[in-house]
């Protein structure tokens, strides 16, 4: 092989290198496209969740203009801090109201659509968060089953409803607060509430 061999070669070898090139090059650019255009599709994840997939509690506050009179979170608004506390959350479901409703399936039992209401009656107290204890009775009266269930940010006047899965057995609900949390209340404290109340 002469020198003429390469020379004729040589450019057509030049050129497969060069598209070979080209075509790697035009590869990793599409590659850092993609990657960027998933990067910016990504970066805003945790502001795109669906509101409307919450599992434990759907918020059914009354649409009431705020009290322009009351004070802000987290000050006693005019409870009597010395006493009336102790006897709010001893009769705790007084105060904080809770309510079942279902739909019953027939005469065998069973629960279905299922839900509980609280409603914070206290004018000057916001439920930071509350635990509402929820037993399903049967038809003699005996506990069939009991399930906690969490109730968040109850503004005065305001309600929160918690579903209730469904049961086949079971004919009635009953439902009390058991353990809540309130800067006006408890100081910011979780305690036990109702007939599990302890005085200091």
């Amino acid at each position: 092989m002469g020198i003429g061999y390469w020379i004729g070669i040589l450019p057509t070898v030049t050129c497969i290198t060069y598209v070979k090139h080209i075509t790697m090059l035009k590869k990793y650019f599409l590659l850092i496209i993609a990657s960027g255009l998933i990067i910016t599709s990504c970066g805003d994840a945790e502001n795109k969740v669906d509101k409307d997939n919450s599992v434990d509690s759907v918020n059914v506050s009354d649409k009431k203009k705020p009290d322009t009179n009351s004070a802000p979170s987290g000050t006693t608004r005019g409870l009597d801090i010395g006493t009336e506390p102790d006897d709010i959350l001893m009769n705790i479901d007084n105060h904080l109201v809770s309510k079942a409703t279902f739909t019953s399936a027939g005469a065998a039992g069973g629960i279905t659509n299922g839900a509980v209401t609280v409603e914070n009656t206290l004018p000057d107290a916001t439920i930071q968060k509350a635990f509402v204890e929820v037993s399903i009775l049967l038809a003699d009266g005996k506990e069939y089953r009991t399930d906690y269930y969490t109730v968040q940010n109850i503004e005065p006047g305001g309600k929160k409803t918690v579903k209730i899965p469904n049961t086949t057995r079971g004919n009635s609900i009953v439902c009390h607060i058991v353990k809540l949390k309130s800067m006006e209340l408890t100081k910011g404290e979780m305690i036990l509430v109702g007939s599990r109340y302890v005085p200091n």
